[in-house]
């Protein structure tokens, strides 16, 4: 499986599904995705929104796509969406190691969807806010934060098996 955004494609190239908004408020802004299945099947999902971040959590077979218009949770093979918050606070999204759940930023909170996608937050040793996932290095995702009162940038590490912050 593979989700990656794309420029909008030249009509025909892929086949092609809107997911649109059912919503008095959405943007105008579109942004495109292309798939790949587990059979290299290539098709191209069009999301309200301006691109954000896509995770894959291979293990349930699922696909995060955030845009500034909200998370889309959709199962990639059947092409359907299995989940939408729009919420637009979402700063960040990615698939924890385990590739079964996904981990979302807001504000000052991280949070762990869970299989019934409901957020459960972690408890965090103290205040923290802007926070920008990166690469994981084993189990440790890569995180940038300003932490509160003082508005101190720390570059550190999500401990995924604790679920703790861990400073460089």
């Amino acid at each position: 499986m593979k989700a990656e955004f794309i420029n909008q494609p030249t009509s025909g190239q892929y086949e092609e599904k809107i997911f649109d908004l059912n919503t008095v408020w959405k943007s105008q802004i579109w942004s495109w995705t292309k798939f790949v299945t587990k059979s290299g099947f290539e098709w191209v999902g069009m999301f309200r929104g301006e691109q954000k971040r896509i995770a894959i959590a291979e293990k349930i077979n699922q696909t995060g796509i955030l845009t500034s218009d909200g998370l889309y949770i959709l199962d990639i093979e059947e092409k359907e969406i299995l989940y939408f918050d729009q919420k637009v606070e979402y700063g960040e999204l990615a698939e924890i190691p385990t590739k079964d759940k996904f981990i979302v930023s807001e504000f000052g909170e991280i949070g762990i969807i869970d299989e019934n996608f409901k957020i459960k937050y972690l408890n965090l040793e103290f205040e923290i806010e802007n926070i920008v996932f990166g690469k994981y290095e084993e189990k440790r995702l890569k995180i940038n934060f300003e932490k509160l009162p003082n508005y101190e940038i720390i570059d550190g590490f999500l401990n995924t098996e604790n679920w703790k912050i861990e400073m460089k």
